[in-house]
């Protein structure tokens, strides 16, 4: 994290209180709750939400996913319901699963990124 993004360090009520105040997606009644990020996946509760930002010339308060490389913001954060819990197992079965890969589908994606690289060097010229 860079540190213009280094988080704040805050009580628990103060960090509860920030994140009802800035949070105007979903209601939190305490920093337990959890919540799963839709940018990275991750199933995220109050105490990790990073407070960024402030009055240190930094720009106002901001609240961000404690996730590494991730800054998902609020709007990005849904209540865990069963729905959502059943797609996040289907989605890590996938993920352990073998993938089968054809060497069609491997020529068309090595293909994409050639013509990706040398268009860098048409717009150069």
């Amino acid at each position: 994290m860079s540190p213009l993004l280094s988080p704040i360090e805050l009580s628990d009520s103060e960090k509860l209180e920030i994140l009802q105040r800035l949070d105007r997606f979903r209601k939190w009644t305490s920093l337990d709750e959890k919540r799963y990020c839709l940018a990275c996946g991750h199933i995220i509760d109050g105490r990790g939400i990073l407070v960024v930002g402030g009055t240190r010339g930094t720009g106002p308060l901001r609240l961000i996913c404690p996730t590494e490389r991730c800054h998902a913001i609020p709007m990005d954060w849904v209540i865990p319901n069963d729905q959502v819990l059943a797609k996040m197992s289907m989605l890590e079965e996938k993920a352990k699963s073998p993938r089968k890969k054809s060497n069609i589908v491997g020529r068309e994606k090595f293909s994409a990124r050639l013509r990706r690289f040398a268009l860098q060097f048409k717009h150069a010229a």
